[in-house]
């Protein structure tokens, strides 16, 4: 068999590890020119993509129009259960017209779902 006809032997590459997959997530999302409904249900989808990926931010292209749509999306995200803290995005990055959200990590996001059901434990110094 000549050269030019030996196949190459083809490995198959490794599974992507747990917490890399952030790189193969894109963070931001654009919801310009959307209705305030299809925007949310949009964000919500890609609030979940991006905390099963562990990614650490999203930014939401909302721009500056009317503000219905700014202000629905940052109301949306201040009582959202993946959403640690959400803000403006700075000069160069957007401006007012991106809401930049810090998402919740596994062990925060359990934490914060299970506290409105913890009973608050008294301080190891106390007598009872």
């Amino acid at each position: 068999m000549s050269p030019a006809r030996k196949r190459k032997k083809v490995r198959n590459p490794p599974n992507p590890t747990p917490g890399f997959a952030a790189a193969y997530v894109d963070f931001k999302i654009d919801l310009h020119g959307m209705f305030v409904r299809d925007a949310i249900v949009a964000l919500d989808k890609h609030l979940q993509v991006c905390f099963a990926a562990n990614a650490p931010v999203i930014h939401a292209v909302h721009g500056h129009g009317s503000g219905a749509l700014k202000n629905a999306v940052r109301d949306h995200l201040k009582g959202h259960d993946l959403v640690d803290k959400s803000y403006p995005a700075g000069y160069g990055m957007g401006g007012d017209g991106v809401t930049i959200a810090e998402l919740l990590t596994g062990d925060r996001y359990a934490t914060r779902k299970n506290s409105h059901n913890a009973t608050p434990l008294p301080p190891p110094d106390s007598k009872r």
